[in-house]
């Protein structure tokens, strides 16, 4: 379906909008990084292709081992073992320097190589496709039946064990009319079959198995 073309209306939280945005730079550097050794106008010193050889080594461990896994339980391949953590890009980080120097380069410009233009792209494409929620749009006001307390969070929080930035997407939809919530997310499954069970959640049939056991007589 082309959502562009259709009647359907998509929001997004300004935390749903920033966790995709973070796992897209999570993306795109590790990808950046990984091709390094085929970028001639990137020159790396010892320090820094060591750091990024070491935490390769680490990422491509996990990702057999999550390959391993999904085989054999049928079930899909979780894309975040794909990709560097944070703690392991601030590793490779602090094995550059800032600026460039004559004999290597810096670190601000990768960033702007591998990220630059293109997290910039990808934002532009959640703007296209989702409208910002927010309770202090006007235009907005018919959509919300409550006023967001964001205390409300905390209690969704502490109700499942849920993350805190999940939470506040949950409390807000839970102020609105709005009837569906569309996410691949565990965890907002989860704790909207226990804090949001007028709501009515959307995932992938395939992912639907992962959710059955854990969610028995809720």
């Amino acid at each position: 379906m082309d959502i562009k073309s259709s009647n359907l209306n998509l929001f997004i939280t300004v935390t749903t909008k920033a966790e995709v945005l973070d796992y897209q730079r999570r993306r795109l550097l590790t990808e950046g990084l990984l091709s390094l050794p085929e970028l001639s106008s990137i020159h790396l010193s010892d320090r820094a292709k060591a750091k990024i050889s070491t935490v390769k080594g680490r990422k491509n461990t996990r990702e057999k081992h999550e390959l391993k896994r999904s085989l054999k339980e049928d079930d899909d391949l979780d894309s975040q073992f794909l990709y560097f953590r944070d703690s392991e890009l601030k590793e490779i980080k602090k094995a550059f320097r800032a600026s460039d120097s004559e004999a290597a380069t810096g670190w601000l410009t990768l960033c702007d190589v591998f990220l630059g233009k293109r997290l910039l792209e990808e934002e532009e494409i959640i703007d296209e496709l989702c409208t910002y929620l927010s309770p202090y749009k006007e235009k907005q006001s018919h959509i919300f039946k409550n006023k967001v307390d964001w205390k409300n969070a905390t209690e969704i929080s502490a109700k499942s064990g849920m993350g805190f930035s999940d939470s506040m997407i949950l409390n807000m939809v839970l102020a609105t009319n709005i009837d569906y919530i569309l996410t691949l997310d565990y965890d907002l499954v989860y704790a909207s079959a226990v804090s949001a069970q007028n709501k009515t959640v959307i995932i992938p049939d395939r992912r639907i198995k992962q959710f059955k056991q854990t969610l028995k007589r809720i």
